[in-house]
């Protein structure tokens, strides 16, 4: 499974915390193309029904964070969501029927209203699926009971085990399985560089940061200034004199858009200008109105870049044109992407489900890919139980692409056009040949 990189508050690859699932995982004895299809039974034999299925419809519904103080790190989602059924529904919807989001609700970021909104999909609303969740305080335990097959973005690290969890990118996290690729594109833009580590004192940002610095440590990287307990909210100047006395050429991000701002406006007091990368916020909104601060900023992304070709990407050409139709506010946004990417997912489960659907067979269909890559969006991952989409350990090589902030667009690097993912073994020096189904080989 490809590695994942797009997280609220700049989180590289959060660390799983594995569900204990009620749900009994079963491996079928018949193959699918890269490995044995993972079924559920056990209490998931009671999703063997159709809630929400009608001989012209299916009923969805989501839950993510569509108003309050952290909203606009999560309200994308379901623009995304929606933007793929109404492209999905043009064609004739899935085996005849509309997808339909009949309700998208929202936690407004208070985390005791996730547990009561689970409960309201499935008992009162009677959803069919969760085409998706974006909220900083997921909680999967009534999901995981009743066995709804549900996606989604996750920001939370508790979404492996079980087999009805369907992540956007995979269910597992693990900490610094890029570091190989981040190490890499350190040196090819530094010859001699000397790292600064930087991330916020909460654990979505924190503990992905803070595994890197050995990782460099090791690799014979400096790491000349490290500081993974910035106040959300706080001064960056303090940092900003402390990486000019320690001589940083190179910062290294974790922390979210905000934050990584007022970084830019403390270096810009100082007259620093070390080269950058920030694992959060590669947002086109973002950049157009802060192109003086972000300009010459590296990302990380893992899903071909939006300024890729089209015509050597024909998914990005989809893509791009079903959201300037039905989303355009949404059109290069990252977590509409998640969105997107969710409900492809669940769309192509629902394809394979066959034309009498269960919440059960859509489960079993979605496990039995062995390489979804959204369309040719991402590299690809394998939901069989040979892969790391519900459990680790991770499977090598990861890929991810790499892009850069540059006037009021960001543009691929370090590949040669049309290509745009990089691929590292655990500790390659140097990139790898990309797996198979990677989009753009």
């Amino acid at each position: 499974m490809r590695n994942r990189f797009v997280r609220w508050m700049g989180t590289t690859s959060v660390a799983a915390a594995v569900v204990a699932s009620s749900c009994v995982v079963v491996p079928l004895m018949s193959a699918a193309p890269a490995g044995a299809a993972t079924t559920a039974t056990g209490n998931c034999a009671q999703a063997d029904k159709s809630p929400g299925v009608t001989s012209k419809s299916i009923t969805t519904g989501s839950m993510s964070t569509l108003t309050g103080p952290i909203a606009s790190n999560f309200q994308a989602l379901v623009p995304g969501i929606k933007a793929y059924y109404s492209y999905i529904n043009a064609l004739g919807g899935v085996n005849g029927r509309k997808l339909n989001l009949t309700y998208p609700l929202d936690d407004t970021g208070n985390p005791s209203q996730d547990v009561t909104l689970a409960h309201t999909l499935i008992d009162q609303d009677k959803v069919f699926a969760v085409a998706g969740t974006a909220t900083a305080f997921f909680t999967p335990n009534y999901f995981v009971a009743t066995c709804t097959p549900t996606f989604g973005y996750n920001v939370t690290g508790n979404w492996a085990g079980p087999p009805n969890m369907f992540a956007a990118g995979g269910s597992v996290q693990e900490y610094g399985t890029n570091t190989s690729s981040i190490i890499w594109a350190i040196r090819h833009v530094v010859k001699t560089p000397s790292v600064a580590v930087l991330a916020l004192g909460i654990a979505a940002s924190h503990d992905s940061c803070a595994a890197y610095i050995p990782a460099l440590k090791a690799a014979g990287v400096k790491v000349s200034y490290e500081d993974t307990n910035v106040s959300y909210g706080g001064s960056l100047v303090p940092d900003a004199q402390r990486m000019k006395a320690a001589g940083s050429n190179y910062i290294l991000s974790c922390m979210d858009i905000g934050t990584n701002l007022n970084l830019a406006r403390a270096l810009k007091q100082y007259n620093l200008k070390p080269k950058q990368m920030w694992l959060s916020g590669s947002d086109a909104t973002t950049l157009q109105a802060n192109k003086s601060l972000m300009d010459g900023v590296y990302f990380n992304i893992s899903h071909v870049p939006f300024t890729a070709s089209q015509s050597a990407y024909p998914g990005l050409k989809t893509y791009l044109a079903a959201m300037k139709k039905y989303q355009p506010k949404y059109v290069y946004d990252e977590v509409a992407f998640q969105g997107w990417q969710s409900a492809s997912l669940l769309a192509t489960g629902l394809k394979g489900a066959g034309k009498n659907p269960t919440q059960l067979s859509l489960i079993n269909a979605v496990n039995s890919l062995s390489a979804f890559n959204a369309g040719g969006m991402t590299t690809p991952v394998n939901w069989t139980s040979s892969g790391s989409g519900h459990n680790p350990p991770i499977t090598y090589p990861t890929c991810s692409a790499y892009i850069q902030a540059k006037g009021t667009q960001f543009y691929s690097v370090f590949t040669k056009s049309p290509k745009v993912f990089l691929c590292f073994n655990q500790n390659s020096k140097n990139p790898v040949t990309a797996p198979a189904g990677t989009p753009g080989g």
